[in-house]
C-alpha cells in the first residue's frame, strides 16, 4: 500500500519479501535501499563473496529481516537451492527484481564468444531462472490459497527486470552490442510473462535506467572521462543521473496500490537522452 498526504507520498511494503539479484553493489543495491526504506524483508544473490556493508546494515537500520545468499544465478541448481532456502526462512516470495547485470566495451567485429557467453549467461538466462523459480513460488502460493485455480483477485507478486536505455538508443561512446541484445532479450521477457502469470495475480514490469553514476560509471569517469563526458552532453538536463532519483521508480513498480494495474510495460528513467539528437553528435558531424 502507499501512504499520502497534500505535502507528502510514502511507500510501505512492510510484511512483503523481494527477492534481488546483484545487490551486493551498484544499482541493485539501491534498489534494496529503496525498498528496506518501505519496510520491506530483503534476501539478496550475488556471486561476491561478501556483499557492501551497507547493505548488510540495512538490516538494523530499519528493523528489518535480511539474508545474503551467494549464489551463481547462471546455475539452475544454485538458483533453486537458493530460492528453497528463501521460502523456509522468509516463508513467502512477494517481489522479485532481478539487478545482476555485466558489461563490456567491446567491437562487435570483435566480440569474443568469451564476452557472448558471460554477458547472455548472467543478464538473460541468470535472470530468467530467478524469475521463473520466484513465480513458481508465487504461483505455489496463489494456488494454495485458491484451490489451485486461477482467479481474478488482487496481485500475488510482483517481478522487475533491469534493462537499459541501451535498447532505445545506441551511445557513439561505447561499443556494447552484445550488452545491449541481452538486455533487449531480457525486456522481450516483458509482455509474454505478463500475459502468462496475470491469472495469478503475478504483474511483470521492466525498468531501463538512463546513464547513472555508479560505482562503474566512477570507474569509468577516471579512467575514460571523455566517456561520462558525452554521457553527459546526451541528456537534456547536462548531467549523469544519480541512483537514488531510481528510488521513486522501483517503490512505484513494487508497490501494488500505487501500480496494481501496470504491467507488460517497461519504465524508461533516462533524463531525457532518448528523445533527441543532441548537439554533441550534430557538431561532430558538421567537422567532418
Amino acid at each position: 500500500m502507499y501512504l499520502a498526504s497534500a505535502n507528502n507520498l510514502q511507500f510501505t511494503l512492510k510484511g512483503k519479501t523481494a527477492v534481488i539479484t546483484g545487490a551486493a553493489r551498484g544499482l541493485g543495491l539501491t534498489f534494496a535501499t529503496a525498498l528496506a526504506s518501505a519496510n520491506c524483508n530483503l534476501a539478496v544473490l550475488d556471486i561476491l563473496h561478501e556483499p557492501s556493508p551497507c547493505l548488510l546494515a540495512l538490516r538494523d537500520h530499519h528493523g528489518i529481516k535480511l539474508e545474503y545468499y551467494r549464489t551463481d544465478i547462471t546455475s539452475r541448481p544454485e538458483v533453486t537451492a537458493a530460492i528453497e532456502n528463501i521460502e523456509a526462512e522468509f516463508g513467502r516470495i512477494d517481489i522479485n527484481i532481478n539487478a545482476a547485470g555485466v558489461v563490456s566495451d567491446e567491437s562487435f567485429l570483435k566480440t569474443t564468444d568469451e564476452n557472448i557467453e558471460r554477458t547472455f549467461a548472467v543478464n538473460f538466462t541468470g535472470s530468467f531462472l530467478v524469475a521463473q523459480a520466484c513465480a513458481n513460488s508465487m504461483v505455489a502460493r496463489y494456488k494454495s490459497i485458491h484451490c489451485g485455480e486461477p482467479a481474478a483477485q488482487p496481485t500475488t507478486g510482483t517481478i522487475i527486470f533491469i534493462a537499459s536505455i541501451a535498447t532505445y538508443i545506441a551511445s557513439s561512446a561505447q561499443q556494447i552490442s552484445c550488452y545491449t541484445a541481452s538486455k533487449a532479450a531480457v525486456k522481450g521477457l516483458v509482455k509474454p510473462m505478463a500475459m502468462e502469470l496475470a491469472p495469478y495475480g503475478i504483474r511483470v514490469n521492466s525498468l531501463s535506467p538512463g546513464y547513472m553514476m555508479t560505482d562503474m560509471m566512477r570507474g569509468l569517469q577516471e579512467k575514460q572521462p571523455q566517456l561520462v563526458d558525452q554521457f553527459e552532453k546526451e541528456t537534456l538536463f547536462g548531467r549523469i543521473g544519480m541512483p537514488v532519483e531510481l528510488k521513486g521508480a522501483i517503490l512505484y513498480l513494487c508497490c501494488d496500490s500505487a501500480s496494481g494495474l501496470y504491467t507488460g510495460q517497461d519504465m524508461l528513467v533516462d533524463g531525457g537522452a532518448s528523445t533527441w539528437k543532441h548537439p554533441a553528435i550534430l557538431a561532430s558531424d558538421l567537422e567532418k
